[in-house]
């Protein structure tokens, strides 16, 4: 397979059977690395003829819950089951894994801001182009497991990106169906091409994403919405050659339309919230109150939701600044107008 040219050496051969775990060395000089390597974690389980699936967490390194899920496929999965081929890297941005860090202590960068990444760049973008020049090209399916990290908490959900062809967008609904997560939420005018997402739609590579809790820590619940959804997910690409028990309901899907879907801090200050997560809110709907912390007497202020529909996201951390996101909804949507719509498009 002809590959662009890239500076990361990988230590296993993702084309050999059985299973194999390594590294991609990235090689890095800075004040701490004169002349070391990045070592990130990545594994192959090889199982004969059959679909290249790639499943990443850690693209943020303060989501654990995504991280949990793909080690375990690295230890539990016999590679006689598997028909194909899944590669597993679950601390895609290492260096932000190590510090607990939504970005990169090394260069600040955002793993799912870097693609289509820069063979010659700091550490992010040269991992952000080997997935997108060297992995992607491989695939034919790709899931990018993440949670609300150390500032954000979700809904459990399975995250798709509205975007692609006819074909390729009837693919994904198909593909999170499958994963069968309580919620899927789409999103499309607020998704972001650099992502890892819009890297596997350059590519033609059905993909799709999560958001499995966060607030810092590990939550069951959404954790084993992530484990039973993969297992899911990987029978119906056709990797696994078991049977997976099908989702006990159907996902509701709820669409992100625009930036007005979002809530923001107005000002600085200690957010008091009225909603909860999975709350369904009108347009106008009391957000919260945004207090500010310097003068006691100082009444606080309303913040209001300015378009109706279901809390699916929020902040954690209560004290706020200005231009802080503070709730995401989305509108509940039948999935055959997500289909009907991008026929038409």
């Amino acid at each position: 397979m002809s590959e662009a040219p890239t500076r990361i050496h990988c230590t296993i051969d993702l084309e050999a059977p059985g299973r194999r775990v390594g590294r991609l060395e990235v090689r890095h000089s800075d004040n701490r690395h004169a002349y070391g390597i990045i070592p990130v974690p990545i594994a192959c389980i090889g199982g004969g003829r059959g679909p290249t699936v790639l499943v990443t967490a850690g693209n943020h390194g303060d989501e654990h819950e995504g991280r949990i899920i793909a080690r375990r496929l690295v230890r539990e999965l016999d590679p006689a089951q598997v028909r194909g081929r899944l590669i597993v890297m679950p601390a895609l941005n290492y260096p932000a894994v190590l510090e607990d860090s939504r970005v990169s202590p090394l260069d600040g960068g955002n793993m799912n801001r870097a693609y289509p990444g820069d063979a010659g760049g700091t550490p992010t973008f040269a991992i952000a182009h080997y997935v997108e020049s060297v992995l992607l090209p491989r695939c034919d399916a790709a899931l990018d497991l993440h949670s609300g990290g150390k500032v954000s908490e979700y809904l459990p959900c399975a995250f798709l990106v509205e975007s692609g062809d006819r074909d390729l967008m009837s693919a994904k609904l198909d593909a999170v169906k499958a994963f069968g997560a309580p919620v899927t939420t789409v999103v499309s005018a607020t998704a972001d091409p650099r992502s890892l997402s819009g890297a596997a739609d350059r590519h033609g590579v059905v993909s799709l994403a999560t958001e499995l809790g966060g607030a810092g820590t590990v939550d069951l619940d959404a954790l084993a919405v992530g484990e039973a959804g993969t297992r899911r997910w990987l029978a119906h690409v056709g990797l696994l050659k078991q049977e997976v028990a099908s989702p006990a309901a159907a996902t509701r899907f709820l669409r992100t339309r625009d930036r007005n879907d979002f809530v923001v801090a107005p000002m600085d200050g200690l957010f008091e919230p009225r909603v909860r997560l999975g709350d369904r809110v009108r347009a106008r709907d009391i957000a919260g109150i945004v207090h500010p912390v310097d003068d006691p007497e100082r009444e606080g202020v309303e913040v209001r939701f300015s378009s109706a529909g279901v809390v699916v996201c929020r902040r954690v951390p209560a004290r706020t600044l200005r231009g802080d996101y503070l709730f995401h909804v989305g509108e509940p949507v039948e999935e055959e107008s997500l289909r009907v719509s991008k026929e038409s498009s």
